[in-house]
């Protein structure tokens, strides 16, 4: 929640916050670099020390806000790794400043900048900082004006594709992979033997799901959900990913594992959602569960749900909203598939992988 009230066609406050802290930062350098060249009746360092000191309170200010905002606003596919890196960046610019400032408080208490070699270390020592600035900077400015990243807010969002309807008779297959690697999974008539071909399981078996695909606006995949647990996934592995998936799980009783980064059944990373409408997402580590975020979410009809691992960072979508964020390690490649158990069904109609 924004601690200050925004206007229709602001997003959240970061925009509004995030050139205050740079503007202070870059000037307190520039005022730093003017010490060497001036008495200190006209500039000294002290001044310097508190525009530095306020750029870093603000700064904390706009990070805290930028971690918000990230939770706010649906991201395109291609502004995904950027957010991580603008997050990244943003991250070690705070710790950077919060230790700059202590140094420069630490040179006073001591009157070390009454030498100039102070005053010269002290300038030195900013520049990586300033570096910094400029890649915050540069990845958010690539959100916002490359990729449209919080911007047109008075215009009317738009919807996720649904699967693309095909001919019940068509021979063509349900599962594509481009050359880059990236595939799409559109199901139709022949959707179970292109299950079996292009995914292999890990816990329970094919049999066990008994597929089938079921006729309605556009062709379902129904997987038919057990007690024990039935996991499958690609041959393939991946790293940065994006994977996108259309389920429905109103006759559900259990839940659905949204599963990427898979090195065997003890080792993954997952978004799981409940029929008593939990979601989580964790990683599967050595057979142990590390929970990252937790929330709640509402089943109803076909979702839109989408999960990201880019990096340390990890997203979960559900109907364009994000509803756990959490941060880890960075996996090793991995295989990306979905985890049924329970009872009931569910139905199926697209899955899309993006590598970041």
């Amino acid at each position: 929640m924004d601690l200050f009230i925004t206007p229709d066609w602001a997003p959240n406050i970061h925009p509004l916050l995030v050139h205050f802290p740079i503007a202070l930062l870059v000037v307190a350098a520039l005022g730093n670099l003017v010490t060497f060249f001036v008495p200190d009746k006209w500039w000294d360092e002290t001044k310097n020390t508190i525009l530095y000191v306020a750029g870093t309170l603000l700064t904390g200010v706009t990070y805290y806000s930028g971690t918000v905002a990230a939770d706010t606003v649906f991201l395109p596919t291609e502004a995904q790794s950027v957010l991580s890196e603008h997050a990244d960046w943003a991250e070690y610019l705070l710790w950077f400043f919060v230790l700059y400032s202590i140094l420069r408080i630490a040179f006073h208490w001591f009157d070390l900048f009454e030498k100039k070699s102070f005053k010269i270390i002290s300038f030195i020592t900013v520049l990586p900082g300033l570096f910094m600035v400029y890649e915050t900077a540069e990845y958010g400015g690539k959100m916002v004006f490359g990729y449209g990243t919080g911007t047109g807010q008075l215009l009317q969002q738009e919807e996720p594709e649904s699967s693309v309807p095909m001919d019940s008779t068509s021979n063509i297959s349900s599962f594509v992979t481009k050359e880059n690697g990236n595939w799409t999974w559109d199901i139709n008539s022949n959707s179970v033997s292109d299950l079996i071909a292009n995914f292999h399981w890990v816990e329970g078996s094919v049999q066990d799901l008994n597929p089938a695909t079921i006729s309605a606006e556009s062709p379902l995949l129904r997987l038919e959900a057990s007690e024990q647990a039935n996991l499958f996934v690609t041959h393939d592995s991946f790293q940065d990913v994006q994977i996108d998936y259309y389920l429905n799980l109103d006759d559900l009783d259990g839940k659905v594992e949204l599963i990427h980064h898979l090195q065997n059944a003890n080792n993954y990373d997952f978004v799981s959602l409940s029929s008593d409408g939990s979601i989580r997402q964790g990683r599967i580590q050595n057979g142990d569960e590390i929970i990252f975020q937790e929330g709640t979410f509402k089943i109803n009809g076909e979702l839109f749900l989408r999960v990201v691992g880019d990096g340390t960072h990890f997203r979960g979508y559900v109907n364009r909203e994000m509803k756990v964020h959490g941060h880890g390690d960075a996996p090793e490649s991995g295989n990306v598939g979905l985890k049924l158990q329970g009872s009931g069904t569910v139905l199926l109609s697209q899955i899309e992988m993006t590598q970041l």
